[in-house]
This record gives structure tokens, C-alpha cells and sequence, in this order.
């Protein structure tokens, strides 16, 4: 990245045991202030932070809010509460909402699809409104889903007071939340195709073609890889932008909060993007499912089960690190049964150099039951 803002000069992890491993790079090095109030950099596999201003920084997220309202959302669709053809009937509070628009008319009726479509392209508040009254019935109701999927995800600093982002309340009683957590809400949001499909169309005919939506990204088709996510304005808020790239396996997301203007967020985010893609790449150390070795059982229908790590196990790394890795297998000789599958046995340790950098945990490939003492006095014979 250019020599202006407060980089990363080495790549800090702190990790735990957990579903994803973890990291946190916090820097502030001396230099001119950036044009921004906060930003955050993160690889989007493993989160590790690459960049940081002021990431826990609270802020008036504008539209970028409106990514909290697509997880809800695909949670609804992933547990089959609801699909995409479904039929929507625009209600009349819906069609008063003002903002970014697609000027729905009370008793219009879209499917959910298009609705999404009209919110992840064109930032549509009105569209967001409907959507929420129809998956929760009231928008006061989506609203609670929204913070209650941010306190899931551990998001201490977001709070949502409506579904789109408007600053529609006293700056004391309105919506909150900072570039740390809204990479993170992106984090579990590229992984859904749909929205990266949305997020990556510049333009697409609505209501039978009588209208057309247009993104408000204007990096699509201008950054390599980019593909997504959200921008957001307000006077409140500044001009905000949650973007992602992908460039061969690393996929990288940038956020910046509380710029001046379009051009200058467009320009952050770009230069965020290339400092991370010119200065870092993702080293694969396991696939899911990969044996890392066996464990023998004690009271088990099976001797031994195998040892496997449940996620991609992957560290991000400046050029030349890789050599400098180590890998410390933790793991008992033997365990009880019953053992269940994806139960953890033990932890895969990652090092650079003389410093632990990542730990992921090491499961059981699959279910033992346990014998019972008939079963295990036949067993001998």
C-alpha cells in the first residue's frame, strides 16, 4: 500500500481455539492523519487483520447497515423459513420510506429475489422495509433479528434502530457500529454465491424492465477482483464503503467509514485492496477432512479413529515467511468412547520462527460408540 496511512509492518496474531482461527494486527504507526474516521483490512478466510485505524471506533454506518439486513436474510433462506420466488405485497408503510429508492407502490407485489436485488445493487430503503415486514412482519421485528444476529457474531458495538441505515433518529439513539464489525458481517456474507452475485452486478431491469437498477459501488468493473459488498452515505455517517476482493485464493475485505467524498472512499478502498494483495498471501496448511493422524479408543466399536481439522487451516504471510513455518501436532495417544463426530481431540499448532501464530483445532473424523461390558467381554474372544 502507499506510504501514507498507519500500516501494518508485521503480521501480529493472537489466536484461539475456535471454528475460525483468529487474528488481530492493531497499528498506529506515526503519519499524516488518513481520510477517514476508521478502517479495517482483513484476509477473509482466516480474519486476520492486515490494517487497522480506529477499528472499534462507533460510527453511523449509513447503507453499509443494509449488510446486516442480507444476513438475516440468507439465514432465513439457508433454514427454509423462506425462498426466493416467494411473492412480496408492497405495504403502504413501504412505500413511503424516502431515501435511495425503487419508488415501490403500496400493493405492488415483487418476489424476494427481486427485492434482495434491488437492496444489495441499489442500496433500495424502500425495498428493505418490505422485505422486512414480510420475513418478521413488522420492521420493528426484523429489527430485533438484525441485533440479535449482531450479538451471534459477537459485534458488541452494533446496534441497529431501523432496517436501512437511515439517520432517521437523534444521533444519541441511532445506528451504530464500527469497520471491525462490519468486516466481519462481510466475512460470513461472501460466503452466500447469491449476494456476491447481486454485490457484483453494475446494473439489472426491475419491475418487467420499466425501471433499471444501478449499483452504487463504483469500483465494479474498475478493481480487479472486486466483486462486492456495500456502499453507504449520510450526512452523519460520511461516504462509507464495504468492498471484497478476490485474487487467485486470497480474498481480501476492506471497510472505510467517514470519508469526504465518493471519489476518496473509492480511492482507500483501492489502496487498502493492492497493499494487501502486493504484501500478504494465504498459505494453505490442511483441507477439511485431511488426516493429521490417529487416536486410539478405549471402549470403542473401532480401535482408533482418525484425526482430522474440520475448516481450511490457512495463515497469511508476507513473501518469503513460509520457510520460516512450523507445525506442532498436538494430539492424546488414546481417548474414551463414546466419541462424537467433530468432537475435538486436540490442536494443530502453527509457528513463525520462535512465535506462535496460529492454533486450530484437530477433531475426530467420525462417531465411535461406546461398548457396552458384554460387548466388550464378547469382544475378547
Amino acid at each position: 500500500m502507499p506510504s501514507r496511512p498507519r500500516l501494518v509492518s508485521t503480521l501480529l496474531c493472537v489466536l484461539s481455539v475456535c471454528r475460525f482461527a483468529t487474528a488481530r494486527a492493531i497499528t498506529d504507526e506515526p503519519g499524516p492523519p488518513p481520510p477517514y474516521a476508521s478502517a479495517v483490512l482483513i484476509e477473509a478466510q482466516t480474519g486476520t487483520v492486515l490494517y487497522a485505524h480506529q477499528p472499534y471506533l462507533q460510527r453511523s454506518p449509513a447503507s453499509t447497515l443494509k449488510l446486516l439486513l442480507e444476513l438475516v436474510v440468507m439465514d432465513e433462506l439457508e433454514s427454509g423459513r423462506h425462498r426466493l420466488d416467494e411473492e412480496v405485497v408492497v405495504s403502504p408503510r413501504a412505500s413511503r420510506v424516502g431515501g435511495s429508492q425503487v419508488y415501490l407502490r403500496e400493493g405492488e407485489v415483487f418476489t424476494l429475489g427481486e427485492l434482495m436485488e434491488a437492496i444489495v445493487i441499489a442500496s433500495a430503503n424502500d425495498a428493505c422495509v418490505a422485505v422486512a415486514e414480510h420475513v418478521a412482519g413488522s420492521a420493528e421485528a426484523f429489527i430485533d433479528l438484525m441485533n440479535a444476529k449482531a450479538r451471534e457474531l459477537g459485534l458488541e458495538h452494533t446496534r441497529c434502530v431501523n432496517v436501512h441505515g437511515l439517520d432517521d433518529t437523534p444521533a444519541d439513539n441511532g445506528n451504530l457500529t464500527t469497520a471491525y464489525d462490519l468486516a466481519q458481517i462481510a466475512r460470513v456474507l461472501v460466503k452466500y454465491p447469491h449476494v456476491l452475485e447481486w454485490s457484483s452486478t453494475v446494473s439489472k431491469p426491475f419491475r418487467n424492465g420499466k425501471f433499471t437498477l444501478h449499483t452504487t459501488n463504483k469500483l465494479l468493473g474498475r478493481y480487479e477482483g472486486l466483486d462486492g459488498l456495500k456502499t453507504g452515505y449520510t450526512s452523519r455517517a460520511g461516504f462509507c464503503l464495504v468492498a471484497t476482493a478476490q485474487r487467485q485464493s486470497m480474498r481480501l475485505i476492506a471497510v472505510v467509514m467517514g470519508t469526504p467524498s465518493d471519489r476518496v472512499r473509492a480511492r482507500e478502498v483501492s489502496r487498502l485492496l493492492s497493499w494487501g494483495f502486493d504484501n500478504y498471501t494465504r498459505v494453505p496448511l490442511a483441507s477439511p477432512g485431511q488426516p493429521l493422524g490417529t487416536v486410539a479408543v478405549s471402549w470403542g466399536y473401532e480401535p482408533e479413529v482418525r484425526a482430522v481439522v474440520a475448516e481450511p487451516a490457512s495463515v497469511v504471510l508476507r513473501p518469503g515467511q513460509e520457510t520460516r513455518l512450523a507445525h506442532r501436532l498436538e494430539l492424546p495417544k488414546k481417548w474414551p468412547a463414546p466419541i462424537d463426530a467433530g468432537q475435538q481431540l486436540g490442536r494443530l499448532e502453527v509457528s513463525l520462527g520462535d512465535s506462535l501464530i496460529a492454533v486450530f483445532p484437530v477433531v475426530a473424523e467420525k462417531a465411535v460408540p461406546r461398548m457396552s461390558w458384554w460387548e466388550k467381554a464378547t469382544s475378547w474372544f
